[in-house]
C-alpha cells in the first residue's frame, strides 16, 4: 500500500527544485511544477525505501547486495 501524504516546501526548496530541473525541461518550469517534482520524488524515494525494507524483511538481502556489486564493476 502507497501512503498518500502532502508535503509542505518552503520558497527556498522550492527555487532550488527549479534551478536543478530547469535544464531539463524543454518548457519554463512554475513553481506549481517545482511542488509536484518535490512530492514526486519524495515519494519515488519513500517507495524505494518501503520496497528495501520489504526485500531486508523476506530475506532477500543479497539480492540488494548483488546490485550494489554491479554497480561496482
Amino acid at each position: 500500500m502507497t501512503k498518500i501524504f502532502i508535503a509542505k516546501f518552503s520558497k527556498e526548496f522550492i527555487e532550488k527544485t527549479l534551478q536543478i530541473w530547469q535544464p531539463y525541461s524543454s518548457t519554463k518550469l512554475t513553481e506549481e511544477d517545482a511542488r509536484e517534482i518535490a512530492e514526486n520524488m519524495t515519494e519515488l524515494f519513500s517507495l524505494l525505501a518501503e520496497l528495501e525494507k520489504k526485500y531486508k524483511e523476506n530475506g532477500k538481502e543479497d539480492h540488494l547486495d548483488k546490485a550494489d556489486e554491479r554497480k561496482e564493476i
